[in-house]
């Protein structure tokens, strides 16, 4: 084993890969000097970390901004997880990796949901489970890839401590599944906003995105030279799509003839089929800006330019389209993302159809008719004499 005594105190002696491991433990007792041995120095000589220097633990701070250099820019979310990164770095502020544990966590997510703890575009409000889930799943993203991939990075840090705090607290955030769709007294007053909006084009985008379920980053960025009006189709390549992709759509007349009119309409030549007056493509921003505008001048509320892909799902439902082809037609590469729409299908809207004349409801109709009243039974002292006076 290694042991010796000298002077009334045990000590270790260990050769081990060549290199000689030697140390005090600090006792006189042999069966504790045995624990401490083959608990605290073994496993270190076993591993080689016995001999290397004791090395500085990372900041999460360092962690993610190494994250974001390295792995960020790659990533179709990059612009996104520019902000939640900002965020975790006001939160952590010069806390090591060690401190992030579940239970701080566990704040982070309550503070969040409060509206205790309040970042971006939603400021003045608390967040969504939605909004926290994507935050964390950023978090874990860093923390898998510093695990996996970054095990010799700090010393070798990650190597001896692989556990991921934010899988427990991410567990039961439920992301919102929103199904928002244009109603028609709606359309008809923003149609007429639309047309007043100082983004000239903005129709337009609207029009490709009812008729093509396209993202709103797919139509402001389309090229004139995706489009193929001779098969009539537009065909973005898959470097753009969030699936990483290729996808094709066939344009309808209506879409057709409404991107060959704004191409034509153009003063200047450019690569993009949507341009300002100087020929610059529009920001996503500066589109979904102008379109909150419309909607709000249009008394339209809780409406986005992305909800138009759920209206262009609703319609391709209600005119008879399978939940396979909105799938495809929406370029979801997970069907249950299309699952959303199964409530609308006929064969699940139409279901209730079945119960209609039966059950408790019918009872209480055929009482109510006997009795020539209908009566909202708000207390039980009520119901009791609305009964009584119901019976023959």
């Amino acid at each position: 084993m290694g042991l010796y005594k000298k002077r009334g105190v045990w000590y270790f002696c260990k050769q081990y890969g060549g290199r000689k491991a030697q140390g005090c433990l600090g006792t006189d007792r042999k069966t504790m000097a045995v624990e401490l041995y083959e608990r605290q120095h073994l496993p270190k000589i076993l591993d080689g970390s016995w001999w290397k220097e004791p090395v500085a633990e990372p900041s999460m701070k360092e962690v993610i901004k190494k994250y974001m250099n390295e792995v960020s820019p790659m990533q179709k979310g990059h612009r996104r997880n520019l902000e939640i990164a900002q965020h975790f770095y006001d939160f952590f502020g010069d806390s090591l990796v060690s401190d992030v544990t579940t239970s701080k966590l566990s704040s982070y997510k309550a503070r969040r949901l409060t509206g205790e703890i309040i970042y971006g575009r939603g400021k003045g409000k608390r967040a969504g489970e939605s909004t926290v889930k994507k935050e964390f799943a950023f978090l874990r993203m860093v923390f898998n890839k510093a695990v996996n991939e970054w095990r010799e990075d700090w010393g070798g840090w990650f190597s001896r401590h692989s556990e991921n705090p934010v899988r427990p607290v991410i567990k039961g955030l439920a992301d919102r599944k929103r199904v928002r769709y244009v109603l028609a007294d709606e359309a008809e007053r923003l149609a007429v906003e639309l047309r007043q909006s100082k983004l000239g084009c903005l129709p337009e985008m609207v029009i490709v995105g009812c008729q093509t379920g396209m993202r709103e980053s797919n139509i402001v960025n389309l090229l004139v030279s995706q489009c193929d009006f001779s098969n009539g189709l537009i065909i973005k390549p898959g470097e753009e799509m969030k699936g990483g992709e290729p996808f094709a759509i066939k344009m309808t007349t209506t879409v057709k003839e409404t991107l060959q009119g704004v191409i034509r309409s153009r003063r200047l030549i450019n690569p993009f089929v949507f341009t300002d007056g100087q020929g610059k493509a529009f920001s996503v921003n500066t589109v979904s800006m102008a379109f909150r505008r419309a909607c709000k001048r249009a008394n339209v509320a809780d409406l986005r330019f992305h909800d138009l892909r759920h209206d262009f799902a609703t319609l391709l439902i209600n005119s008879g389209a399978s939940l396979y082809q909105v799938q495809h037609a929406l370029s979801h590469a997970d069907p249950r993302m299309t699952q959303r729409y199964a409530h609308l299908l006929p064969e699940n809207r139409d279901v209730v159809d079945r119960i209609e004349g039966k059950g408790m409801a019918a009872v209480l109709m055929r009482v109510n008719e006997k009795s020539e009243i209908y009566y909202p039974a708000t207390t039980r002292r009520e119901k009791q004499k609305g009964l009584q006076a119901a019976t023959p």
